[in-house]
């Protein structure tokens, strides 16, 4: 992926340029067309996230046990999804903490039956996902107006990275022709 990336710098310049400023539009300028899409983008993200982090512990051969819990978790991923984006889902600390919480469960649950001895910074991030998942539904700290600023940060960060990738490359591109 990175190496499609890197191949075309003008078009990442360009990618990066677009995202950019979709995220300043929809936040700043048009804040009612932000606000309608929020939702939406954010159930997106949670849906990648939740295939991120579980996609790579089901390939790998596990326990039925360690399989259904990965299951059971990408079931609760999708359904918190479907709340974020059928805008029926209310609190969103509630939903954002549970994902958490449930990794951090199934994590540590994955860790006491595995057959082989859990790392221990494994064992204590599975801690820290419980801890933390459980002090965001219970503190109720995400608003609905944070989610602006979480929708403001989903089209900033891969704009600045698709930027700073086309303009770091563009040099090489450039060098490698003036050598050829």
């Amino acid at each position: 992926m990175l190496d499609v990336i890197k191949k075309y710098p003008i078009l990442d310049i360009i990618l990066g340029s677009i995202f950019i400023i979709l995220g300043v539009l929809f936040v700043f300028i048009l804040p009612d067309i932000g606000e309608s899409i929020k939702d939406i983008a954010i159930g997106l993200m949670i849906l990648i996230i939740v295939i991120l982090f579980i996609y790579p512990g089901l390939k790998k051969q596990k326990t039925k046990l360690m399989t259904t819990l990965l299951l059971l978790e990408l079931v609760i991923g999708i359904f918190v999804t479907s709340m974020f984006i059928f805008n029926e889902g209310g609190n969103p600390s509630l939903w954002i903490g549970l994902i958490i919480y449930v990794h951090g469960v199934v994590g540590l649950i994955g860790g006491y039956f595995s057959s082989e001895k859990q790392k221990m910074w494994l064992f204590f991030l599975s801690l820290l996902f419980v801890t933390f998942g459980v002090f965001i539904f219970a503190s109720q700290i995400i608003t609905n107006d944070m989610l602006i600023n979480v929708l403001l940060i989903m089209f900033l960060a891969p704009g600045l990275f698709f930027l700073a990738m086309g303009l770091l490359n563009l040099k090489k591109v450039k060098t490698d022709t003036k050598t050829s």
